[in-house]
């Protein structure tokens, strides 16, 4: 009886020890497997990444890579600005006949490159004559606008051209010559706004074919401050 126990237990014992090394040796080899298969799909997900980061980046620069710089544009193409500006009118001659008077415009204008912009202008003007009557205008142009920048600092160069709606007592002069150039400076506050200062140079003539003996012209400077809204 004892030495059927015996056998029994060896017995038991010996089908332990198969058993323990039977399923440890299986659990290592499903854990290498497994380990050889999460090894894999991590270098199959490194390569989609790569593969992606490659096709995201065919048609723009990488933003990782630390040569690239991003440079931004205060004046694009396609940009716009309204220009409201008043202005004390200095008659370079008449004078003997007219004082000193004021104007306003405002104008809107349109970026063609960085530094070129298009536009048109309305602006209302009058000057006092020493009788204590009024001369008044209205200015209707077009113009070209040259404007160089520094860091913030912008140099407006302008050209307009047009025909202007003149008034003294009861006489009604149009369509009247307008020609205007001037230059000045701005400075740009934010992204929407700027201010400055511009000095103008405005030649209005009349022209009388029929009475060529009545021809006459005015002459003017002016010095404005102004505002832009860009957007």
């Amino acid at each position: 009886m004892k030495s059927k126990l015996r056998i029994i237990v060896l017995a038991f014992f010996a089908l332990f020890v198969f058993s323990a090394n039977f399923f440890s040796q299986d659990n290592s080899e499903h854990s290498q497997a497994e380990d050889s298969q999460n090894s894999a799909n991590s270098e199959q997900s490194e390569k989609d990444k790569d593969k992606d980061k490659d096709n995201s980046n065919e048609d723009g620069p990488d933003v990782y890579d630390d040569d690239y710089e991003y440079v931004y544009l205060q004046n694009a193409p396609g940009d716009q600005y309204i220009n409201i500006r008043v202005m004390p009118n200095f008659p370079l001659n008449f004078d003997d006949k007219l004082i000193v008077g004021g104007q306003i415009t405002v104008s809107y204008n349109r970026f063609l490159t960085t530094w070129l912009a298009v536009g048109a202008e309305l602006a209302f003007g009058y000057n006092p004559t020493i009788g204590s009557n009024i001369l008044t205008y209205i200015p209707m142009t077009v113009g070209v606008t040259f404007l160089p920048a520094i860091k913030k600092f912008e140099f407006p160069i302008t050209l307009n051209v047009g025909m202007a709606v003149e008034n003294y007592l009861s006489n009604t002069y149009f369509p009247g010559f307008v020609l205007r150039c001037g230059a000045g400076c701005y400075y740009r506050i934010n992204e929407s706004w700027s201010a400055g200062l511009e000095g103008f140079f405005t030649y209005m003539p009349q022209w009388y074919f029929k009475e060529p003996e009545k021809n006459d012209y005015l002459n003017m400077a002016s010095v404005s401050a102004g505002m832009k809204y860009h957007f």
